[in-house]
């Protein structure tokens, strides 16, 4: 029963209640009406009685004092006037039936045996008669009722009288009064079953647009639905209570989203040049090598990877680094297709997957055009910044069938593309395996090789044309590796700005070319300058000048003796913080060279407010400039621009009889090259030294 109820509906509940409940109150309404009305009808019969017993004991006190039965009998008769009255008798004090009265249809039958004749006679002579308020006194309950009242005279007992009504008047009375309870309930029933059908709806129509609304939020996952509210009773709160859940749940739907969406920007893009990313990246090249097998087409996948970024990045700041990658990938993007992808591996390192790619000229087409596009002047803070980069590239499926092997051979290309010039791109080919494996090797070995005093230094002399004579010195670095042998700057020079044992290995070159200095000094030869190549990243380091500054001092050595050669990309990363440090070198007495100029970007506004000694004219420029028209113009526009501002200038490479020739002409006087001599090591340059005393001899 309990399971039933609970499993109606709350509108069939509510009606239930309030139906019940009305029931319930009529019932007991109706019952306490029909017991007050039989009590108030049993206290009316009473009263009546009790009034005609006293005027019946007036009437026959005489005849029951002297035993006059028919007197007694006559008044008896005259209560067949009265309709209430069904018995009466007259009882002498010795409890003797003095005279008795019946109603002519008195069918009531008795409650009780003796109540035909009336109490028991020994009931009746045990009432007390003294006290004349207790004169009167009335006998039994519900359905009978007997009134006895004592006949006195002058406070003497002398007789009783005996009446009982009629009670079926009242008998009668109580179905009728059912019925009319009956009426009433069912009224009042079908009343309350109208107005609980209407009020009903101000509770459960609030609550069923609440359940229908909770069922459609379920099924549509649409947080944004609310529920309206009806009033401000407990339905009404219950509804606001639902809505402001509904508007917590809609937000943290909303910042769930948010870092579902950030996740997955994290996980697929890059943070600071939003491209995809590694993840992403080999995810579109695996579907491109899908599409491709089926329709037998290439797949090109280009590994692009900065040139000395991370020179600028050490000397201009993290912050300009970051803006300049996002330049490149804003570049990057130009070039490429919307079928193609272009994506951040990390760092400078980029990578471009080409779907739908004809041949190799096809992908070098675009590789050219990136090159030329990333080449081109970034200009970050009012600074200008020029970059250049290494492109390789593998082709599905000639380098490569998978996601790993294709960008791994890519990375191979772009390592050859790096260690060849730079600023170029390669195409992978299997023999490029061993300079790989041969780069590994050095990256493995150079850690040790600073604490195994495998490093040595070869000296190139630079020779005045005009005097015939070596001038100076310039310091090369060679590693003397135990299996490899003699491995020259450019071979592994990168790999140590890579890793940042260029900074251990350049104050070595520095400490080293010191005491060879105080070495030769102390076998008597004649003290020459010494150039030291300063590696941009070492040049960078806000301690560079401290550091040199320590080491003259450890070693004594006069500080004109050394000349710091700087690149001149390197001296235009960062031109105030340049300016400062080649400042305090002029202060120090050092000697400051511009290294491979011609190939950086420098103007003449520039150039005159750096505090710097000489120009030393790139080799690239001087290798062809018998036959280049090109290379001699920007030759002698160096030259010109040397001694406009009083500045010396050095040709490097020289290694033909015409070279000199031209570069004498034009007034360059300080040369080295192999057509002077190839860089010695320590040994031979002091055999220089002795001819040169021999000379001035």
């Amino acid at each position: 029963m309990r399971t039933a109820l609970s499993n109606l509906p709350l509108k069939q509940k509510l009606m239930l209640i309030i139906l019940l409940t009305s029931g319930v109150v009529t019932c007991v309404i109706s019952a306490a009406f029909t017991v007050s009305e039989m009590l108030t009808s049993r206290t009316a019969i009473k009263e009546e009685l009790l009034s005609l017993a006293s005027i019946i004991e007036t009437s026959i006190s005489e005849s029951t004092l002297f035993n006059v039965k028919s007197n007694a009998q006559k008044t008896l008769s005259a209560l067949s006037a009265s309709p209430r009255v069904l018995t009466a008798k007259i009882l002498t004090s010795d409890g003797l039936v003095l005279a008795e009265y019946m109603a002519p249809h008195g069918t009531e039958a008795p409650a009780k045996a003796e109540s035909a004749e009336g109490p028991r006679i020994d009931s009746i002579k045990s009432l007390p008669a003294s006290n004349p308020s207790m004169k009167s006194h009335v006998i039994g309950s519900g359905k009978e009722m007997t009134i006895i009242r004592q006949i006195t005279v002058d406070n003497t007992h002398i007789g009783t009288l005996v009446m009982r009504p009629k009670m079926r008047g009242l008998s009668e009375q109580l179905p009728l009064s059912l019925m009319i309870t009956a009426a009433v309930l069912l009224i009042s029933f079908l009343i309350a079953f109208i107005l609980s059908n209407r009020l009903q709806r101000l509770v459960s129509l609030p609550v069923m647009n609440l359940v229908q609304t909770m069922k459609r939020v379920s099924h549509e996952k649409n947080y944004t639905l609310r529920s309206k509210k009806t009033g401000e009773d407990e339905i009404g709160t219950l509804i606001e209570s639902f809505n402001e859940m509904l508007s917590e749940i809609e937000s943290h739907e909303e910042t769930i989203r948010e870092r579902q969406e950030h996740l997955q920007q994290l996980a697929h893009f890059d943070h600071l040049t939003h491209l995809p990313n590694r993840v992403l990246y080999s995810d579109r090249l695996l579907q491109s090598i899908l599409q491709a097998e089926r329709t037998k087409q290439r797949v090109a996948v280009m590994f692009v990877d900065l040139d000395h970024f991370k020179d600028i990045n050490d000397l201009a700041g993290h912050r300009v680094g970051d803006l300049l990658l996002m330049e490149v990938a804003t570049r990057l993007q130009s070039i490429i297709r919307s079928s193609d992808t272009v994506a951040r591996m990390g760092g400078d390192e980029f990578t471009i997957l080409l779907p739908n790619v004809r041949d190799k000229e096809n992908a070098s087409i675009v590789a050219e055009k990136i090159l030329k596009t990333l080449s081109e002047p970034y200009r970050v803070d009012g600074n200008e910044f020029y970059i250049t980069a290494s492109v390789g590239i593998t082709l599905y499926p000639d380098d490569g069938k998978t996601v790993d092997e294709l960008l791994k051979n890519a990375d191979t290309a772009m390592y050859k593309a790096k260690s060849d010039s730079k600023n170029t791109l390669q195409f992978y080919s299997h023999d490029m395996l061993a300079t790989v494996t041969t780069r590994m090797i050095l990256l493995s070995s150079l850690h040790q090789a600073l604490k195994r005093t495998e490093f040595v230094i070869h000296y190139q002399p630079k020779m005045n044309t005009v005097r015939e004579r070596m001038i100076g010195l310039e310091a090369l670095i060679r590693w003397n590796h135990p299996e490899l042998g003699m491995i020259i700057p450019d071979k592994f020079i990168p790999l140590a700005e890579e890793t940042g044992l260029i900074i251990p290995i350049g104050e070595w070159v520095i400490r080293e070319c010191c005491r060879q200095i105080r070495t030769w000094k102390s076998k008597g030869y004649t003290p020459l300058p010494i150039s030291i190549n300063v590696s941009p990243v070492q040049f960078k380091r806000q301690n560079f000048a401290d550091v040199v500054q320590q080491i003259l001092e450890e070693t004594g050595v006069n500080p004109s003796l050394l000349e710091l050669e700087i690149t001149e990309t390197a001296i235009m990363q960062d031109v105030g913080f340049t300016i400062s440090t080649l400042k305090r070198f002029r202060e120090m007495g050092i000697a400051i060279c511009i290294d491979d100029f011609g190939t950086g970007y420098s103007s003449l506004s520039q150039l005159k407010r750096f505090p710097i000694d000489t120009l030393k004219i790139d080799k690239s420029f001087i290798v062809n400039i018998a036959k280049n028209t090109d290379d001699r113009s920007i030759v002698l526009a160096i030259i010109s621009m040397a001694q406009s501002l009083g500045l010396k200038v050095v040709a490097e490479g020289v290694e033909t009889s015409a070279q000199l020739s031209f570069l004498c002409e034009q007034g360059c006087q300080e040369m080295q090259g192999f057509f002077f001599s190839k860089p010695l090591p320590s040994e031979k340059v002091e055999h220089l030294m002795i001819e040169i005393q021999e000379r001035k001899a």
